[in-house]
């Protein structure tokens, strides 16, 4: 294997056709982070490629760096599909919201097992979970992978004291812009903060992602959701296409 041509531990992100046969995917490589590849010919009818490289699958990928910005993709060989995810439509929504995370949270070429890992729980859990009532976006593995996500990018708000003045008395509000939590004496006009929006975010990171329906009951999803939504707005400058509007 030649010094540009590499390994990687790879969940595929996205995948989009380009031009009449070929695939443009981003990839969450365990050794790289975030890498864009283009899989040539991989539409065609006996390509062995189109069929290992969905979104949501891990397969072992060969790349080789290219003149531009898109590795080439030699070869592949899956090692989870999490075909569990392919037979439920609940469960394919849920993980489409998972990657879009990943994908519009993790920077280019920013190594993070951390995240990689998280990734690969996830879609796991989610190739098995039953469906809820709620919509995908809601389902507590979800929120709990986006949660774990804000930790591994640094901007998870403080919810324990007040993000301003520092006082451990209740929380009653919240700012993405402050950090988190907020007193009442510091609250002035922030949005109101639910308690159990705030023990669900802290038990959503504090808890394993299997046990994230037992942390985040469903009268809390739509709250959590806010919160993550505002943090990633105002941190990242990111707004997720699969969330609800704020």
């Amino acid at each position: 294997m030649s010094a540009r041509t590499y390994e990687a531990d790879a969940v595929v992100l996205r995948a989009i056709r380009y031009s009449e046969a070929d695939t443009v995917m981003t990839l969450l490589t365990r050794e790289r982070g975030r890498v864009a590849a283009i899989a040539k010919g991989a539409r065609r009818p006996r390509s062995r490629l189109g069929g290992r490289l969905q979104p949501g699958v891990r397969a072992r990928v060969t790349l080789a760096e290219g003149r531009g910005d898109l590795a080439v993709v030699r070869g592949a060989d899956v090692i989870d599909a999490h075909a569990g995810l392919w037979v439920e439509g609940y469960r394919l929504l849920a993980a489409g919201c998972v990657l879009e995370s990943v994908l519009r949270t993790i920077e280019e070429h920013e190594p993070g097992e951390e995240a990689f890992n998280l990734l690969c729980r996830t879609l796991a859990l989610l190739a098995r979970a039953a469906p809820r009532a709620a919509p995908p976006r809601l389902d507590p593995i979800v929120l709990g992978s986006q949660c774990k996500l804000l930790v591994v990018a640094g901007v998870f708000p403080m919810l324990g004291r007040c993000a301003v003045c520092g006082d451990d008395t209740p929380a009653v509000a919240f700012s993405a812009r402050a950090g988190g939590a907020l007193c009442r004496r510091c609250a002035g006009d922030a949005e109101f903060l639910d308690p159990a929006v705030s023990d669900a975010l802290t038990g959503l990171v504090g808890r394993p992602l299997a046990e994230a329906p037992e942390a985040c009951p469903p009268r809390a999803a739509q709250g959590v959701e806010r919160v993550i939504a505002q943090v990633l707005r105002e941190h990242l400058g990111v707004t997720l296409r699969s969330a609800a509007p704020l």
